[in-house]
């Protein structure tokens, strides 16, 4: 925890004094006397880890810093605690809906300072891990799907092909079949769908009116 770093922005120096004492020990501490100076800060990419983040400053205010951080999509990885002295509903509502993580009214404890923070870096972490591993297994099913992809279509052009040669095999087999029966009976009036081998059978038998005659179809 004492790598990380933590941006104190509050327009009282003695405000930001207390919280660094507090937080000092632990952390890395960075101050903002204003909410431009804030963003300054943090578009410099200093790796702040957390802000602490008051509501009334000059220049510019806490909502107008969150109403930024969320413009510029930093509010879903940063975590932000407001630190004021006001807790009016209308306040904290407005806080929360523009993504600040907790807050903390003045005057401050350090026992709930130094809680909160641990608590909110804390779920922060885990929700980074949760998604990084989402997004691995994401990638992972992807991948998988696009091997399954390949492999299925691997199949589908063997059995396309296997299928094939079985149509062929059973076309053969069933013309030969239809060429016995029809020359052993008429039983089953098998007039239609003969094969090549009764064609060529009944030519032999026009060469050879012996073939032809009643007896020799064999009294099935």
């Amino acid at each position: 925890m004492g790598q990380n770093k933590i941006l104190i922005v509050d327009d009282s120096e003695m405000n930001r004094s207390i919280l660094a004492d507090m937080l000092s020990d632990q952390y890395e501490i960075v101050e903002a006397e204003d909410g431009v100076q804030a963003l300054a800060a943090l578009q410099k990419g200093l790796g702040i880890s957390l802000v602490l983040l008051d509501i009334v400053m000059p220049n510019l205010d806490g909502f107008g810093v969150l109403e930024a951080m969320n413009h510029n999509q930093w509010i879903k990885d940063l975590p932000v605690i407001i630190i004021s002295a006001e807790n009016s509903p209308d306040q904290m509502e407005r806080a929360y809906s523009l993504g600040a993580a907790d807050f903390i009214t003045r005057p401050f404890d350090a026992l709930i300072v130094q809680r909160r923070v641990v608590n909110t870096l804390l779920l922060y972490a885990k929700q980074k891990r949760l998604v990084s591993m989402v997004e691995e297994q994401v990638y992972a099913r992807e991948r998988q799907g696009d091997m399954m992809i390949d492999i299925l279509s691997h199949i589908v052009e063997f059995r396309n092909g296997e299928s094939g040669l079985h149509i062929l095999h059973v076309r053969v087999f069933t013309s030969m079949l239809l060429d016995f029966l029809s020359a052993k009976t008429d039983k089953y009036k098998l007039t239609h769908g003969l094969g090549p081998a009764r064609h060529r059978q009944d030519r032999h038998r026009r060469k050879d009116p012996q073939q032809a005659r009643p007896a020799d179809l064999g009294g099935v």
